[in-house]
């Protein structure tokens, strides 16, 4: 992270040449929650942004999160953003306590309250300098070197986020975090998942763990951890020690293709439980009426040997429409499925016009669906349960739902098994 030693420099530069009476602007763009992406991206290639979890939280998602917090943050508080980055986040938490009138005694009140780790010295001497400026911003007078406020920020610090526990952890009100979400070697030890996990789920569970009871939490995570059939048990490890709820919070930036949600709440001992999608009321689910499952068939994977089959995969099942007659056939071994029934597909985006895009199959031979498809098929093993369920999947209440409780780029089955049967809808 070298790179960025040279933003720092002119951070640097800046203080010491700064004055009361001029500047503003540009002191004003040096702490824009914004801007600073734009930096990062000049300093480090995307795959390099990727490797080490770096994506710095813009100003809408620093503002909801901290607004996420049910306990007002004061100079009594101590608040802890444990993957803090360039500082964004304890910035946005800064603009919630006061200014004294000089410098040094501003900062010697926001350090009391202003804890940060990260990995990287540069990005942890950014998050100082960009404090230290905030406060400029909003009126301290300079009466110190930079030296000097920056001892006063001695909260921030580089150190690694797993290898803190509860004795570090004990006095911390507020923790506030957008943890990487790159992939991680799941633990070994109280872990819910073996082989690569997502980061973020790693580093919010280790401090459920540690955090002290009654500590609020506001987090930004990536939506996979919400919706994710891989992530159940880790959902169900949140909800027996945690009582809060979520937030749809849509892309994390326009430069970064992730849908993110809001977790915020606290460590209690007597209400723990998680509302993590909207709260429906009694329906009747699809998986009453239907059975589902992902395509048997995996193209790249599955031997040409044994009978040949009509062959479905997502460029041949026309959309919305009725397959009777197949142009394609595949030999395989493996399990075929008899029509009737619906195939939609497993890619799946919350900006498409419809997010279950279906198809019906029909005929009498046994069908071979690619394992990028979702079969659907009735129990009452008609064509007219199928049009039925065309319909369900076009109506905009589907779309809501889906949009509700997966922001993934393609759907699960148990998501799927979830979808509202709708009987209003006229056949």
């Amino acid at each position: 992270m070298n790179q960025f030693n040279a933003h720092n420099y002119a951070l640097r530069d800046f203080f010491e040449f700064f004055l009361d009476d001029h500047g503003s602007r540009e002191l004003k763009e040096m702490v824009d929650l914004d801007s600073i992406d734009g930096i990062l991206r000049k300093c480090l290639s995307i795959e390099e942004m990727r490797e080490a979890g770096s994506f710095f939280t813009g100003q809408r998602l620093s503002t909801a999160a901290v607004l996420g917090f049910t306990k007002a943050i004061t100079l009594n508080s101590v608040v802890l953003d444990p993957t803090c980055g360039a500082g964004n986040l304890l910035i946005e938490v800064s603009r919630q306590l006061g200014v004294e009138q000089s410098l040094l005694s501003t900062l010697t009140a926001w350090g009391a309250v202003l804890r940060g780790y990260d990995l990287h010295k540069s990005f942890i001497e950014a998050a100082k300098l960009r404090i230290v400026l905030e406060a400029l911003n909003r009126g301290a007078e300079k009466d110190c070197s930079l030296d000097s406020a920056l001892q006063l920020l001695s909260g921030i610090k580089v150190k690694d986020a797993m290898l803190v526990g509860r004795v570090d952890l004990a006095d911390v009100t507020h923790v506030i975090m957008n943890p990487p979400f790159s992939n991680w070697k799941s633990p070994k030890i109280n872990f819910w998942k073996t082989g690569k996990v997502n980061a973020a789920s790693v580093v919010f569970e280790h401090y459920v763990r540690n955090l002290p009871l009654m500590c609020q939490i506001s987090a930004i995570l990536p939506d996979v951890l919400r919706s994710g059939s891989r992530y159940e048990g880790w959902r169900g490890f949140i909800s027996q020690n945690f009582c809060g709820d979520c937030e749809l919070a849509g892309l994390f930036n326009a430069k970064t293709d992730v849908d993110v949600f809001l977790l915020r709440g606290a460590l209690k001992s007597d209400c723990n439980d998680v509302s993590w999608f909207p709260r429906l009321g009694d329906y009747i689910q699809l998986s009453e009426q239907f059975d589902v499952c992902v395509g048997p068939l995996v193209a790249y994977r599955d031997p040409l040997i044994g009978l040949s089959h009509p062959y479905i995969h997502s460029k041949n099942a026309p959309l919305w429409k009725t397959v009777k007659q197949f142009d394609e056939y595949r030999q395989f071994p493996g399990r075929v499925i008899k029509p009737p029934f619906v195939v939609i597909r497993r890619t799946s985006r919350p900006d498409d016009k419809y997010r279950a895009s279906g198809t019906i199959i029909s005929g009498k031979m046994p069908v071979a669906v690619e394992n990028h498809m979702i079969v659907i098929k009735p129990k009452r093993a008609t064509l007219k349960e199928c049009r039925k369920l065309l319909k369900i999947f076009k109506s905009s209440l589907t779309n809501d739902f889906l949009n509700d409780r997966i922001r993934c780029r393609h759907l699960t089955v148990g998501i799927v098994n979830q979808i509202p049967i709708i009987r209003a809808i006229p056949l």
